[in-house]
Parts: structure tokens; C-alpha cells; sequence
């Protein structure tokens, strides 16, 4: 599905994406494509997963070859999927407890990815000597 979106908002643009995700979540796309680059993208892969979708379509929206977006998403797909098999496979899914660590998870990642993002484009505007 990452591939898909990507696409969508390669060959279609804003437009179509805004038709999918809406004018509000469309905001928070906006915020990636200024900050297009391989540390978002590997970040959002790890930790990003509340807003990997809006990742994608961001993606879609820079220069960034599809190439090198699909080798960073592969790539790290695999070791994200390695690591959530490691810390679920003796959680009962179906089970409350077991809903609600996962559900934990989530938003332990969405927070981690957070203060990283956060982190990042407050360095990138120190960089690049914008001041907040």
C-alpha cells in the first residue's frame, strides 16, 4: 500500500491525495514534503507507524526517486516486521491485555517518532539558519 500512495500523489498530485486523505490530513503531508529526505523516511519506517500512509503520499509529492523510496521502505519493512514478530509472537492478540499492548505499542512508536521528527526539523532550520 506504501507503493500505491506513493504513486497516487507521484502521478496524480495533490489534488487526488487531498480527494483521499482530506484538506486537514493534507496539512500533515505538507509538513513532510518540506522535509523530504532519507532520515524522515528510514525514521517513519521504524517508528512512524500511526502516520506511515501520510509518509507515502508525502513521498509522492518530492524528487525523491521511487527507487530509492522503495528500497528505504523495503528495507526497513523487513526489520521492523522482524522486531514486532520478536515482541508479539507470545502476546494473545485476541485477548484485552494483549489488544491493549499492541495498541501500546503504537503509540509508544507514534510518541518515539515525535520527539525524533521534532528533533530533526529543529536542526535542519538551526542548519539552514531559520529561526522558530
Amino acid at each position: 500500500s506504501a507503493s500505491i500512495n506513493f504513486w497516487i500523489s507521484r502521478k496524480y498530485g495533490r489534488k487526488m491525495v487531498i480527494k483521499f486523505v482530506g484538506e486537514k490530513s493534507m496539512k500533515e503531508i505538507d509538513e513532510f514534503t518540506v522535509v523530504e529526505g532519507n532520515n524522515v523516511l528510514i525514521l517513519s519506517r521504524f517508528f512512524g507507524f500511526p502516520i506511515f500512509e501520510f509518509i507515502s503520499y508525502a513521498a509522492g509529492l518530492t524528487n525523491m526517486p521511487f527507487t530509492k523510496y522503495f528500497l528505504i521502505t523495503a528495507i526497513s519493512s523487513i526489520f521492523t516486521n522482524i522486531f514486532g514478530y520478536y515482541v508479539f509472537k507470545n502476546i494473545n492478540l485476541q485477548s484485552e491485555n494483549g489488544i491493549m499492548v499492541w495498541i501500546g505499542s503504537i503509540v509508544v512508536a507514534g510518541i518515539i517518532f515525535t520527539f525524533f521528527i521534532k528533533s530533526y526539523l529543529k536542526s535542519r532550520k538551526t542548519k539552514k539558519g531559520i529561526s522558530s
